[in-house]
């Protein structure tokens, strides 16, 4: 059994180092850092640390946000772990998998992260139902449909070249090809 690490920077903070330290005072001989990261960059101290784990192993966090952004995606991280025997210690949330209550949070986790699909979801059909209200078109706007006809029309003609069709329409090359084909398919 080892006690695995693992700090991250949080947004707009340095506080690397307390993260270290507290992990070390617990007692976690090998740790794993991310010292910068953002909502798009890759985590390889964690994806490292998660390599590295082993049944028994413990991992060790300040706090469960170190581990990961959002509940779904902390759920995908402790399933992971609770799969391969692995248990999780949050310190600054007396967290621990390795007691009876602690392993409870594998519940809470799973039910939080479905409330937190629900709402996510919820909140998708209210925004396009007020937009409705408010009398926003939702789909594809009739000015692109009318420049991808206008487009085709110049392609079919023969006296523009593809430059001159994407300035007049201000369409992209690959959507006005991409429209060519279909109306050509349609045919």
């Amino acid at each position: 059994m080892a006690k695995l690490g693992y700090a991250r920077v949080a947004a707009g903070s340095d506080a690397l180092e307390e993260q270290v330290d507290a992990l070390k005072e617990y007692g976690c001989k090998k740790i794993f850092t991310d010292d910068k990261t953002t909502k798009n960059t890759y985590k390889d101290g964690l994806n490292a640390m998660l390599e590295y784990a082993r049944e028994g192993d413990i991992v060790v966090v300040l706090k469960l946000d170190r581990l990961a952004r959002s509940i779904q995606e902390l759920q995908q991280i402790i399933d992971d772990l609770k799969v391969r025997e692995i248990d999780v210690v949050s310190l600054t949330q007396n967290i621990n998998t390795t007691t009876d209550n602690g392993k409870a949070i594998y519940s809470w986790i799973d039910i939080f992260a479905d409330f937190e699909r629900e709402l996510h979801s919820e909140r998708i059909k209210l925004g396009i139902e007020n937009a409705r209200e408010r009398g926003v078109k939702l789909g594809r706007n009739e000015a692109s449909r009318s420049m991808k006809e206008k487009a085709f029309e110049m392609y079919l003609s023969e006296e523009h070249t593809m430059r001159e069709i994407v300035e007049e329409t201000g369409l992209s090359r690959a959507t006005i090809y991409r429209y060519i084909e279909r109306k050509k398919g349609a045919e």
